[in-house]
């Protein structure tokens, strides 16, 4: 089955033996990282991210809300990149205490390695996308992180192409893309 549309939505997450499951890293009280189940990262130091100074970098790019910019977080776990993707939960209380701010629009979008964190968020009045880090190699993750946002922004990609194809699929009849291996299907999205 090949996607002809993909409408970005919330649903309450899948349970049982279709569940996809996730890890879950507290970074602080009311701060939670969401990753995949499959992820491993070193947990320990990836929980001391917040415990470093923010750094902020605008990225000069604008995102209006009448613009196509919904897939913006798939598109950025999807790139293979080197880096990490991650959901950042943050409640109003640490929202409220400055902890983090990430933008509701992208869900808490974030990108990690090692123990730094990146995470976008926006200018409220002129929708300006900038990114914040914490960490001890937050500076050269706040460029990475920019670099591909701005790669993102020339093409601006709108609708992501996935296929689904029956688990047992081998690799050379899959289309293109990053994969995904779930327990009945394999999946491909690529752009």
């Amino acid at each position: 089955m090949v996607s002809t549309n993909a409408v970005v939505c919330g649903f309450v997450p899948m349970r049982g033996a279709a569940e996809m499951g996730e890890r879950h890293i507290r970074l602080a009280d009311d701060v939670i990282l969401k990753l995949d189940a499959d992820d491993l990262p070193d947990e320990k130091a990836l929980a001391q991210a917040l415990t470093h100074p923010a750094h902020q970098q605008w990225t000069g790019i604008k995102v209006r809300h009448d613009e196509p910019a919904a897939h913006l977080d798939l598109w950025l776990a999807t790139m293979n990149s080197g880096l990490s993707f991650g959901r950042l939960s943050i409640g109003s209380a640490a929202r409220t205490l400055g902890l983090a701010d990430p933008a509701p629009r992208w869900a808490g979008a974030s990108l990690y390695n090692g123990a730094t964190l990146a995470y976008l968020t926006a200018r409220p009045a002129g929708e300006d996308a900038s990114l914040i880090a914490h960490g001890p190699d937050s500076s050269k993750l706040l460029g990475q992180v920019n670099d591909l946002l701005h790669r993102w922004s020339q093409e601006r990609p709108e609708q992501p192409v996935v296929t689904a194809y029956p688990a047992a699929t081998p690799d050379a009849q899959l289309a293109a893309g990053v994969r995904l291996s779930r327990p009945e299907t394999r999946l491909t999205i690529g752009w």
